[in-house]
């Protein structure tokens, strides 16, 4: 699998899930597609907007953990809809202090997301608030809602035995999209563009 990069935000993990499988599946995300048919309406199923995000919700934590989707570790990403049912993609991005322009950083000492405990080293290591406050912290983040409308999302067909083949087209299809709208978009933000 290749690294992370300023704008591969998501990416899908076939070997894992493969390798994870029961004998008689082969896909752990297929296995968890199957057991969750309940939660997925009938006039939902052919619905690309609502299948999408019904899938992406399988396919990452906490449903799946590790995810059939790797979500870069800095990040928090779900794909769902908004008010008017329009597919959305919301992520969030924890800003340390020195992400901020230096005239709305704050001027006195004060505690800031700590990579400490991160299982993941690097550009991209989770970031948590501090274990111990002994002093103001001041855990700065942004929100991007990304409207996704105007995308190609994966149109399910209504046949029950595609269930397993659509939602993994479908979420594969959204990774896709995500890495190349939202991706430089993440950069942009954080200054890696």
């Amino acid at each position: 699998m290749s690294d992370w990069n300023p704008t591969t935000l998501v990416r899908v993990d076939h070997d894992h899930d493969r390798r994870n499988a029961d004998s008689r599946s082969g896909s752990r995300f297929g296995s968890y597609v199957s057991a969750r048919t309940a939660e997925l309406d009938e006039e939902d199923r052919t619905d690309r907007a609502e299948f999408t995000a019904w899938a992406w919700r399988i396919a990452t934590p906490p449903v799946m953990s590790p995810g059939y989707i790797d979500i870069r570790p800095d990040l928090s990403i779900t794909f769902d809809r908004d008010e008017d049912g329009d597919p959305i993609v919301k992520v969030t991005v924890p800003l340390p202090h020195r992400a901020l322009a230096r005239e709305r950083r704050p001027g006195y000492e004060v505690g800031d997301w700590d990579a400490r405990y991160s299982l993941n080293e690097g550009t991209y290591a989770q970031l948590w608030a501090p274990a111990y406050i002994k002093r103001t912290t001041v855990l700065a983040s942004a929100t991007m809602l990304v409207p996704a409308k105007d995308w190609t999302l994966f149109v399910p067909s209504d046949r029950a035995e595609q269930l397993v083949d659509d939602a993994q087209q479908a979420v594969e299809i959204a990774a896709r999209l995500i890495n190349e709208y939202v991706g430089p978009q993440v950069a942009d933000l954080l200054g890696a563009s």
